[in-house]
């Protein structure tokens, strides 16, 4: 009996000191004031009725929540040392009464108190000292050692993944996952409470397309990468979040995998080791006229071969290789990482590089002519002599031209300066007459334009003209289950492809130049079995050359001849059908002709959006005048297929703006 009164004793001392301890903490701690134990009490018993609780404490003293606990589960809890601490619970949603007291206990194993259960009582002791004070996330403040337990509950992101991720970022403080709640506590100076609050509110945001990575910087400042990284991104705005820990010098990415490559790239481009990292900063750059990825390239080029030049000097002398120029080709702009020196270095050089580039509007003519018709224009060519007509250079007289042509053996060719001179920009460009001598036949059978196309590109750029139909080939056949036949078709492209690349020098312009046609030349039947089907007959004629043209010149391409043979039958009706006899009143002839594939073209350099409309205006007339007919646009037997590729992306807007100029004249 004694001894059962010694315990009661002994209980009602330590639940003596219990209410002493809290009194004084109440008395304390002013932000508790309102947290007395008639609140406490209240909200215990009303949670209790419900089997749910809602926490919504702000840094609680740790005898508080002991109070509270008690009331809330019906637990006796005995305190064998004074509780020393707060902490924070703040939840979105009720938790249940068994997840409330393991969140208790978790918060009291995260400062170093066991917690040990004797049946009738719980029993609170002092494991060990509190670990030494960590370092702080921020700059300290006015209570930046005093500890805090904070208990957070995510409401999108795993725990497994935040718990991985504050791992990495936490140095000294205490993490403890609790995966029942999906909670996590965490015991830390009240700063870097503050800090992690942050963090765990960027972390917990993440939708279920996006990935969180955590980077830890070497040589650059946390806030300003991840300014430059804002700036250089700027398209992705919407699907990117980025997250700075200045004192810790990392930065939280949020986004999803293929951006996340793409910024783990330039990381590492941008965090590279500097001199004189104090002296450094980002700055961006953003071009007008030229390719981000080509200039950084000329750039880091340089940098290199200037830097194998250096070798065996003292590093002490040398600066070389200490900035980094990256490419965004989504802004195309450049991120340059310098100080104020390198920067204005780089920049002329980058501005020179950066500068306007002329154009060149190519105007091409193709057309077909007869061999027969070649001769026709050769009798009335020595008819009507040079008067009006046009002169031929570079070797070529009126007698070769057309004996060249018909033979396949002619190329290339320049016309005269016989024609109309126009002037644009202050220069003088020529229009020749060569269409005159295409206009001998205007009422004749033997001449087709197939098509006037025309192109703007820059300088140094490919561009490509494909004139051509789409033919299906069959390529073999098969047998479904019923023994049907299916024949398998393939695609292929039959018509003129022509390739340009120029390059100005001067007044002059050098071409390089790739011409392909491809045609059907007939048909044949192929046997499978005893099924037979018909398969078209292509013949490929091919030209690579360079050339030098002058300005608004005109370069003929020819020699690229085809044969084509044409079978006719004529009888008697009624009687040329009848069997046998039939083919006595029957009439059939072969005849065959070949057909010559010219293409002038004519370069014109453009030194401003005015000149294309001079230009333009000229190449109309001598259309019309190819025509035969005023106003009239170019029909014909033109193939049906027209596509116009310029392999040019840098100042596309300008360039497509100002073709649509003179586009609409010739659709």
């Amino acid at each position: 009996m004694g001894q059962y009164l010694d315990r009661i004793l002994k209980f009602s001392i330590v639940i003596l000191f219990i209410f002493f301890s809290l009194n004084i903490s109440i008395a304390k701690e002013g932000n508790n004031s309102q947290l007395n134990l008639d609140t406490l009490l209240e909200l215990a018993i009303k949670s209790k009725n419900s089997g749910k609780v809602l926490f919504n404490f702000e840094k609680i003293d740790l005898n508080l929540l002991t109070y509270f606990m008690s009331e809330l589960t019906g637990k006796n809890i005995i305190v064998n040392t004074n509780l020393k601490g707060e902490a924070s619970l703040v939840f979105n949603e009720p938790v249940s009464i068994k997840q409330a007291w393991d969140i208790y206990t978790a918060i009291l194993k995260a400062r170093n108190y066991n917690v040990i259960d004797k049946g009738n009582y719980v029993e609170i002791v002092s494991n060990r000292e509190v670990r030494d004070i960590v370092p702080p996330l921020n700059k300290p403040t006015g209570n930046s050692t005093k500890l805090i337990t904070f208990v957070y509950r995510l409401k999108n992101a795993k725990l497994s993944d935040v718990y991985r991720i504050l791992a990495r970022i936490k140095r000294r403080g205490t993490i403890a996952p609790y995966y029942p709640a999906n909670v996590i506590v965490i015991t830390d100076t009240e700063d870097n409470i503050k800090t992690l609050k942050n963090i765990l509110s960027f972390i917990d945001s993440i939708d279920s397309q996006s990935e969180i990575k955590v980077y830890k910087l070497k040589y650059v400042n946390a806030r300003e990468l991840s300014t430059a990284l804002r700036n250089i991104l700027i398209d992705y705005k919407n699907s990117l979040k980025i997250f700075s820990v200045n004192s810790l010098n990392i930065i939280l990415v949020k986004a999803n995998s293929d951006l996340l490559q793409k910024i783990d790239s330039l990381i590492k481009d941008l965090d590279s080791s500097p001199d004189n990292l104090s002296l450094r900063k980002f700055w961006i750059i953003k071009l007008k006229n030229s390719k981000a990825k080509d200039i950084a390239k000329v750039i880091n080029q340089l940098l290199r071969n200037a830097k194998i030049l250096s070798k065996g000097k003292s590093a002490n002398n040398s600066t070389l290789g200490k900035f980094t120029v990256v490419a965004d080709e989504s802004t195309n702009s450049l991120v340059i990482y310098a100080n104020q020196s390198e920067y204005e270095a780089v920049e002329k050089l980058i501005k020179e590089l950066d500068k306007e580039k002329k154009q060149i509007l190519i105007t091409v003519l193709i057309t077909e002519v007869s061999q027969s018709a070649l001769k026709e224009i050769g009798v009335r060519w020595q008819i009507f002599g040079t008067q009006g007509g046009a002169a031929f250079k570079g070797g070529l007289s009126r007698d070769n031209f057309f004996s060249l042509s018909a033979s396949g053996s002619f190329v290339a060719g320049g016309i005269s300066s016989s024609g109309v001179n126009v002037n644009v920009n202050g220069s003088s460009i020529l229009f020749p007459d060569l269409l005159f001598l295409f206009s001998l036949l205007e009422k004749g059978s033997g001449f087709n334009v197939v098509s006037s196309p025309k192109i703007l590109v820059l300088d140094n750029t490919e561009a490509q003209i494909n004139v051509s139909q789409v033919i299906p080939f069959a390529t073999n056949v098969k047998y479904d289950v019923n023994g049907n036949p299916i024949i398998n078709y393939d695609y292929k492209e039959v018509g003129l492809i022509l390739k340009t690349k120029p390059h100005i020098s001067g007044n002059n312009i050098i071409i390089e130049l790739h011409q392909e046609v491809n045609d059907v030349i007939g048909f044949e039947n192929a046997q499978v079995g005893n099924l037979s089907y018909i398969v078209p007959k292509t013949s490929k004629r091919q030209l690579d050359t360079v050339i030098t043209v002058k300005n608004g010149k005109t370069i003929v391409l020819g020699g690229l001849v085809s044969k084509k043979t044409v079978k006719s039958m004529e009888g008697v009706p009624l009687l040329s059908h009848l069997p046998i006899i039939g083919n006595l009143f029957k009439y059939r002839s072969e005849s065959s002709d070949k057909t010559n594939l010219f293409v002038f073209i004519t370069p014109y350099i453009i030194n401003k959006p005015e000149d294309i409309a001079k230009i333009t205006e000229e190449h109309m007339k001598l259309v019309k005048k190819l025509q035969g007919k005023k106003g009239e646009k170019i029909k014909g037997n033109v193939i049906e297929t027209r596509e116009l590729k310029n392999t040019n992306s840098a100042n596309d807007n300008q360039s497509e703006s100002l073709y649509e100029d003179y586009q609409k004249y010739f659709e």
